[in-house]
């Protein structure tokens, strides 16, 4: 097919040609697009089922008294954290207050 020039005009039959090539190469693009789609689904899948058999697979390597000790060093860790967290807000406001009677 030519290229056209913006003096010339299409007759109808070209036109009836070129629409029906542009419906079918859209159709081909929306069929490419859900195709790839469903590639990145199906990886998305495979993705979690890889990361579930690996923590299966690592929890059941781990020794029980290990997992509960680290388990039990998070829950202190996320104690001492909310404490701190309460004790910088406190410390805030002791702050604001102090500034605010100068």
């Amino acid at each position: 097919m030519r290229p056209l020039r913006n003096t010339e005009q299409l007759d109808p039959k070209e036109n009836e040609v070129l629409q029906d090539e542009l419906e079918t190469r859209s159709n081909q693009v929306r069929s490419v697009e859900k195709k790839l789609q469903h590639k990145e689904l199906e990886s998305q899948e495979q993705i979690t089922y890889v990361r579930q058999e690996y923590e299966t697979k690592f929890k059941g390597l781990m020794p029980a008294s290990l997992r509960q000790e680290l388990e039990d060093t998070i829950s202190s860790l996320k104690s001492q954290v909310n404490f701190l967290q309460k004790r910088a807000s406190i410390l805030q406001e002791e702050l604001m207050t102090y500034q605010g009677r100068r």
